[in-house]
């Protein structure tokens, strides 16, 4: 499978699933599982709703898009699409962390070195999504950083674009 086809299966149900995830949380939806994680460790914001609902959209969505693409059994693409998922939210936690350590507080935009946290935002998770992509289906060096780089673009244009549409407070 090309890399570019890969891509494809990565970016469009981590994205469907995120921005799902988004509205959930902006409707209040599933209230009781927005307990945080550990709201001491990484803030208020990540919750076992988001750790839970963003792996299981994507394996939902993965599979769905699988339907289309057929390169991977219905069984194996929702096991991809559900460790893709968990992957991205589990690569937020260490930024989380790190904001919480300085005093940034949930949410909120650093003002000192607030473009180096705006890179680490858009590159967390998709470094470890892209990081287990490599690890499950043998990626080189090279399909590595062309995935990364792509997936750090793809993430940001679309936080932009869920900005200008009202659905994400910020970049």
């Amino acid at each position: 499978m090309s890399i570019w086809v890969y891509g494809m299966y990565v970016f469009i149900p981590l994205i469907v699933s995120n921005v799902l995830h988004m509205l959930v949380v902006k409707k209040a939806c599933f209230a009781g599982l927005a307990l945080p994680v550990s709201a001491n460790l990484f803030g208020s914001n990540k919750t076992w709703r988001g750790l839970l609902l963003v792996p299981l959209l994507n394996a939902f969505f993965f599979t769905g898009l699988n339907v289309f693409l057929s390169a991977f059994s219905w069984g194996a693409s929702l096991g991809y699409g559900f460790l893709l998922g968990l992957a991205y939210v589990l690569f937020e936690l260490p930024n989380s962390f790190l904001k919480r350590r300085l005093g940034i507080p949930p949410g909120a935009r650093p003002q000192r070195h607030a473009f180096w946290f705006a890179v680490l935002d858009k590159s967390d998770s998709a470094f470890g999504v892209v990081l287990l992509s490599a690890f499950l289906f043998g990626f080189g060096i090279q399909q590595f950083l062309v995935l990364f780089l792509t997936a750090v673009a793809v993430h940001a244009f679309f936080s932009g674009l869920l900005v200008l549409l009202g659905i994400k407070k910020n970049f």
